[in-house]
């Protein structure tokens, strides 16, 4: 009884969920969501179980949903089952089978909450998923905000079983005599969590029994230390940002003269989806001359002056008075992109078989070195790149005096963009960034077939 007071008291203390709320249970047959569904099945809470097959392990994850299929017998409660390809789900994102499977549960979990009224879903990590979570994110240089574990609560996502540890749980199915699957690809090493449970973590142990409860309390102590961070960098924020016309005015001097400007210029820019990479490439240019331009999935920042303008892309129209075209990494999948004078036709071929074409209309990149999202935009006054073949900048105002190109034609152009640089000036030169090398393993193909034809 012991567990169960807390359990209710953690859920409570929490407000992971109100008296009479529907809560939908994520439970995969393994031991952590058996032993949360017991737990809220004593608390006599009214819930459903959501089990995703993820067909990764054939016959075992076919004796995983049918375990839980009982689970819910025995309990008396609702099930929905998916089925999900994840490899094939996988290889179309482009992302890990790790994080598919993630995106798939979670959109399951999304789609039953709005379609069948549950109010939130509670899922079964606990402490220890938190400390290799913790791991995780440090390898990945994911700053104070990946440092501070996971949320307790994350919107409509709870997590009732952050106030054990995998050793309470253990101890919990075993007094009671509960059954539960084991997933054997957990007891393998390929994916980098299961390198940090399996051999970082007993490492660890081994250097001080009392190891995960002191990384634990530092988690507690950096989510402490972010909530003083945030409110610093809001202020300091609130310091360097106007606001023009609705666009976001950012005062280059200030973020210069911040004690970290770079870290004040990432966490202002972040909020409007400028990933790491883009933000680095931006703090390199704060001090460079007037137009550079950079795009995430929303915005457009342009560097004028002693500023940075970000504007939301649904106001934006470039020079040509069209708005940009987001080039995304599923478009890359969907193999075709329309723009506003092109159809853009995607092809992902491998070395042995690059046979380069010599044509204005194709271009061959390397797909290991883009940076998602691209653009195709407009050319602005001021734009230069370097040409496929040469190591010189070349202004784009020359290359269409050399094209001899009326202003019609000028105002029709289009350039693909990629973190801040050109890559292509679609139907008439490539640059020579991310072009394809003896070291390229993946090319991406782009052919261009005017809209009029």
């Amino acid at each position: 009884m012991e567990m169960l007071a807390t359990y209710r008291q953690f859920i409570e203390r929490q407000g992971l969920w109100n008296v009479g709320d529907r809560v939908l249970l994520a439970v995969s047959g393994g031991p952590d969501s058996v032993a949360m569904a017991e737990l809220t099945a004593r608390l006599g809470v009214e819930f459903a179980i959501s089990h995703v097959n993820f067909g990764l392990r054939g016959e075992e994850s076919d004796g995983d949903e049918d375990f839980v299929r009982q689970l819910a017998q025995k309990y008396n409660v609702p099930i929905f089952v998916t089925h999900a390809d994840t490899t094939r789900y996988a290889d179309m994102k482009g992302i890990s089978i790790e994080m598919a499977a993630r995106e798939i549960r979670y959109a399951e979990f999304a789609r039953i909450m709005a379609n069948d009224g549950y109010d939130v879903t509670a899922v079964a990590h606990h402490r220890d998923d938190a400390i290799e979570t913790f791991f995780l994110n440090l390898l990945r240089g994911s700053g104070i905000r990946g440092l501070t574990g996971m949320r307790v609560r994350n919107d409509k996502i709870v997590r009732p079983l952050l106030c054990f540890s995998r050793a309470d749980i253990e101890e919990f199915l075993t007094i009671n005599g509960l059954d539960y699957r084991t997933d054997s690809s957990n007891l393998e090493n390929e994916y980098a969590r299961n390198k940090i449970r399996n051999i970082v973590l007993p490492i660890i142990d081994e250097i001080s029994e009392n190891a995960r409860q002191s990384i634990t309390e530092s988690i507690g102590y950096l989510g402490m230390a972010k909530r003083v961070y945030d409110n610093a960098i809001d202020n300091a924020a609130a310091s360097v940002i106007s606001e023009n016309n609705g666009a976001i005015v950012v005062d280059i001097p200030g973020i210069i003269g911040y004690v970290e400007s770079e870290c004040l210029l990432y966490e202002i820019l972040n909020r409007y989806g400028f990933g790491k990479m883009q933000c680095r490439e931006v703090f390199r240019h704060l001090t460079g001359e007037s137009g550079k331009i950079f795009y995430s999935n929303t915005h457009r920042l342009v560097k004028d002056r002693n500023t940075l303008i970000i504007s939301n892309l649904n106001d934006v129209k470039a020079d040509s008075g069209r708005a940009p075209v987001v080039f995304r990494r599923s478009d890359v999948d969907a193999g075709r992109l329309d723009t506003h004078s092109w159809h853009l036709k995607m092809e992902l071929i491998v070395c042995d078989e690059f046979t380069p074409e010599r044509d204005p209309k194709t271009a061959y990149f390397d797909m290991d070195k883009l940076c998602f999202p691209m653009t195709v935009t407009g050319w602005e006054r001021g734009d230069s790149f370097v040409p496929f073949g040469s190591s010189c900048h070349k202004k784009l105002s020359d290359l269409f005096i050399d094209q001899k190109l009326s202003l019609g034609d000028k105002n029709k152009v289009e350039i693909l963009r990629c973190g801040g640089k050109i890559l292509w000036v679609i139907g008439i030169r490539a640059g020579n960034h991310y072009r394809v090398t003896p070291t390229t393993r993946q090319i991406l193909k782009i052919t261009a077939t005017p809209i009029s034809d």
